[in-house]
């Protein structure tokens, strides 16, 4: 069981530190392009390498409750404890299109359509999230004009450089070699302990692939660029409901625990929709928000205990 933990907490690690360069590389490419900041967020902050990694990886593993937590529980602890902790730390103004909080909607909808009604994702539907999502992100970019991003000489220097593609590169590999110490080590679990795949992938692995997160909001946050913040947010629930769920459909097509139809689903509706009426409606959020927003992962992670114990 050690041996597997020590598996696990490595994977998950490596896959995070692998993130940061890919991210980093795929950042200063972007700048060199004067995109704006909010759909740099929503593009490339907002792209999650490490759940498709893993989720992938557990999918071709034959996990799929593994696969679908990389999805789901880690949409729901980005959307509660990771925005919701930035909140508490740092009150956002909301500075962004409306069609941010649109796009939320239209992925949740999506999501619900291919999931909800038996559990199955399939190839076809995989295809189809795919194309989803890259007509949502074209229709991102094409509804923040008014955010263009200044590009500073010394920035598109660096960019035009081989140094970005190098982190690339390396933030893939690293990622990858993380994604399988994490199935094995989730799969050396499920045989010693009495966790189950639910469980593991909802709560343990989505809440390790998504613990960035909050970092990847105050950061900017603090450094006057809230709409950066909010651009992970909308890029990330887009991404993930829509291209990473499509992607590991097409590596393998994964059917749902009847609990993940139950419980997780309905949940992350939920707080999909919460959030994205805020960013509809919403001109400053703050610390109040941000503490409901943590009661509601306090929330999820005690009925999932309670599911597991009874």
């Amino acid at each position: 069981m050690l041996i597997s933990l020590v598996f696990l907490v490595a994977g998950i690690a490596l896959v995070l530190w692998g993130a940061e360069r890919f991210t980093d590389g795929a950042v200063r490419t972007a700048t060199r392009f004067g995109l704006s900041t909010f759909y740099v967020g929503a593009a490339v902050s907002g792209f999650e390498p490490e759940n498709l990694v893993t989720g992938g990886a557990a999918a071709i593993g034959n996990l799929p409750q593994i696969a679908l937590g990389t999805v789901v529980g880690a949409a729901v602890f980005m959307l509660t404890a990771g925005l919701g902790v930035a909140l508490m730390l740092v009150p956002m103004e909301v500075r962004i299109p409306r069609a941010g909080g649109v796009a939320m909607i239209v992925s949740l909808l999506l999501f619900m359509m291919f999931v909800w009604p038996d559990g199955d994702v399939s190839r076809i539907e995989g295809v189809l999230l795919l194309l989803v999502a890259a007509g949502l992100m074209v229709w991102l970019y094409r509804a923040s004009p008014v955010f263009k991003r200044q590009r500073e000489e010394g920035e598109a220097k660096e960019s035009s450089g081989v140094k970005p593609i190098v982190l690339l590169a390396l933030g893939t590999g690293v990622m990858i070699a993380g994604a399988e110490l994490v199935v094995h080590g989730v799969r050396g679990l499920l045989t010693t302990v009495m966790l189950s795949e639910t469980f593991l992938g909802m709560a343990v692995v989505g809440m390790g692939e998504s613990l960035e997160e909050t970092a990847r909001m105050v950061t900017p946050a603090r450094r006057g660029h809230p709409e950066l913040a909010w651009g992970n947010v909308v890029g990330t629930i887009v991404v993930l409901l829509t291209f990473n769920l499509g992607v590991i459909a097409l590596l393998r097509p994964v059917a749902a625990d009847p609990f993940v139809l139950r419980f997780h689903v309905p949940y992350l509706a939920l707080c999909t929709l919460i959030v994205a009426i805020v960013l509809l409606i919403g001109r400053k959020v703050g610390r109040r928000t941000g503490a409901v927003l943590v009661v509601l992962y306090v929330v999820y992670l005690a009925v999932n205990l309670a599911n597991m114990w009874g």
